[in-house]
């Protein structure tokens, strides 16, 4: 006779809970912030691509870095049930680190995109680079705490 697999998300080896958790984050609260931010952004410095333009443009987005990285990662450890004082013990921790790594990647993409893309392709180049940052994201947020040295 012949054999029939059912294909079930748990022997796969997709996580549905860690999935689900990371859209909730990206819809509930990370693509509504960005989206503010830019709004933002274009209110204030304009549509213009001169470089001045674009240099202003990409302090302004660095500003909200901060904001948007913290909320990811409180967003995502209260979606994991985890305990408000360790989550904010974790963002103490890694939050430096997060942001060092987020302005190396994102700052020269945001000028680049700002002088040289095209308009419509920044949104594909920004979503190329949004997955791998993500990635990135996603790891630094789940990775065991580091060990303290409480005094």
């Amino acid at each position: 006779p012949q054999r029939t697999h059912k294909h079930s998300f748990r022997s796969s080896g997709i996580n549905a809970e860690y999935g689900g958790r990371s859209v909730a984050v990206g819809a509930g609260f990370i693509a509504p912030f960005v989206t503010f931010a830019y709004n933002t952004v274009d209110k204030v410095i304009g549509s213009s691509q001169t470089i001045v333009s674009s240099v202003k443009k990409v302090g302004l987005i660095a500003c909200f870095s901060p904001l948007t990285n913290t909320g990811y990662m409180l967003f995502n450890g209260l979606l994991k049930g985890q305990n408000f004082n360790d989550i904010i013990l974790k963002i103490r921790s890694d939050l430096v680190e997060i942001l060092i790594v987020g302005y190396s990647v994102w700052l020269p993409t945001h000028f680049s995109l700002f002088v040289f893309v095209p308009l419509q392709h920044r949104l594909l180049i920004s979503n190329i680079v949004g997955v791998i940052w993500t990635g990135y994201l996603t790891y630094a947020a789940n990775r065991a705490a580091k060990q303290r040295d409480v005094l």
